[in-house]
Formats: C-alpha cells, sequence, structure tokens
C-alpha cells in the first residue's frame, strides 16, 4: 500500500454521532470512507470493496471489533487494522491484531489521521 489519500478506510462503529463526525473529517482530509455500524455491514463492506484500513471500535452492537480484526487478518490480511476502544483490556488483545495498540476512545480525528499516515509509510 503506499501512502495515497485515495486510500479507502472502512470506518466501523455503531456510535452514529461519532462514526459520522470522523467519517467527515477524514473525508476532508481527502480520504475515500465506507461506514459500517456492525459486523455484519462490515464483512459486507470489505466483500464489496478494496480498503486499505480499517477502524473499528472494539464494542459493536453484533460482534466485537476484536471479531472484525480477526476477520479482516484471515480474509485480507494487506489490510491495515486500527482499534479503538473505551475499556482497558483492549489494549491487550489490540497489541495481537493491529500494528499498533488502540486508538482511545473517543479519539480526536487528526489523531487517527496520523495513525493512517503512519501506518502507511511502515508499508512502504
Amino acid at each position: 500500500m503506499n501512502n495515497s489519500l485515495d486510500e479507502t478506510i472502512l470506518l466501523v462503529d455503531s456510535n452514529t454521532p461519532q462514526r459520522t463526525a470522523v467519517a467527515q473529517y477524514l473525508r476532508e482530509c481527502g480520504y475515500r470512507v465506507l461506514e459500517a455500524t456492525s459486523a455484519n455491514e462490515a464483512r459486507q463492506a470489505l466483500a464489496h470493496h478494496k480498503v486499505g484500513v480499517v477502524v473499528t471500535d472494539v464494542s459493536l452492537k453484533d460482534e466485537s471489533g476484536f471479531a472484525v480484526s480477526s476477520y479482516v487478518r484471515k480474509e485480507q490480511p494487506g489490510v491495515k487494522i486500527i482499534l479503538t476502544h473505551t475499556v482497558e483490556r483492549a489494549a491487550a488483545v489490540a497489541g495481537e491484531l493491529c500494528e499498533e495498540g488502540p486508538l482511545d476512545h473517543p479519539y480526536h480525528p487528526q489523531h487517527l489521521v496520523e495513525r493512517i499516515k503512519r501506518l502507511s509509510r511502515k508499508s512502504d
């Protein structure tokens, strides 16, 4: 993956105000953004779209963000993963599933952009 802003980001978060605000910010930064409210919607999006980065909250309504991350690792191992969380236990599992530790939730969208850019540079 290159460091291109045309990279598509899948944002998975059942918290609609948070997801909507972050998605808008990422779009304003030049990214293409797909939104999903559940693990099921995330899997559907991944089946139909080429995605470079998945950003998923640990706590989703139907399954955990860990389940989404495991699915991505199995089905599309080249996709970068960023977990966000509100619980402390996420840190240990996130270390195994994503390139960097979890991003604290709620998070400022600029911190997410910085993380995406850093991950893109690592894969070049």
